[in-house]
């Protein structure tokens, strides 16, 4: 039975817009990138469209997860809207030492450092490729920057404005 929109905590709507986020991101991956992603290998033997998305379909999904995740992690962690500001930057962290991960001097460093037993583990065993294979890009850290931006109004209007109103 379905809820009527009123009558919905706030999380949900939170979560059920976080998950469009992360499927506009794979959408990004199926559709400009070819499926050329571990979640997708074999989707396609297609080559990718051209620039379906052009330079924006290179960073739109690092903006989206970032997104998506502060946004996951807001409702998950709500009521407590004072760790917005902590959440967001813990995820614009994360998000910039993934980025810096890939750069040469660290990318080698690190994947040397990936434990044994993540062989065989989905989505673990490819830890190795992301540093090594991956390339930093600074417009990547913008969208990083970016998605956590953009997120801090977002959870407010979503979450907070719902907690002005339950007083």
């Amino acid at each position: 039975m379905l809820v009527p929109a009123r009558q919905c905590r706030p999380e949900v709507g939170v979560l059920l817009l976080a998950a469009i986020l992360l499927a506009a991101g794979v959408l990004v991956y199926a559709l400009d990138r070819g499926g050329a992603a571990y979640f997708l290998s074999g989707w396609t033997s297609a080559p990718p469209p051209t620039d379906f998305l052009g330079p924006l379909g290179n960073h739109l999904p690092t903006f989206l997860h970032t997104l998506a995740f502060i946004l996951i992690t807001a409702a998950v962690l709500r009521p407590w809207p004072q760790l917005l500001l902590p959440i967001c930057a813990t995820w614009f962290g994360i998000g910039c030492l993934f980025e810096l991960g890939q750069m040469a001097p660290f990318a080698n460093h690190i994947a040397a450092l990936v434990p044994t037993w993540f062989d065989g583990v989905p989505v673990l065993e490819i830890t190795s490729d992301y540093f090594i294979r991956g390339t930093f890009d600074t417009l990547d850290v913008v969208s990083i920057a970016l998605g956590a931006t953009i997120a801090y109004p977002l959870v407010r209007i979503f979450l907070h404005r719902s907690d002005q109103g339950d007083r």
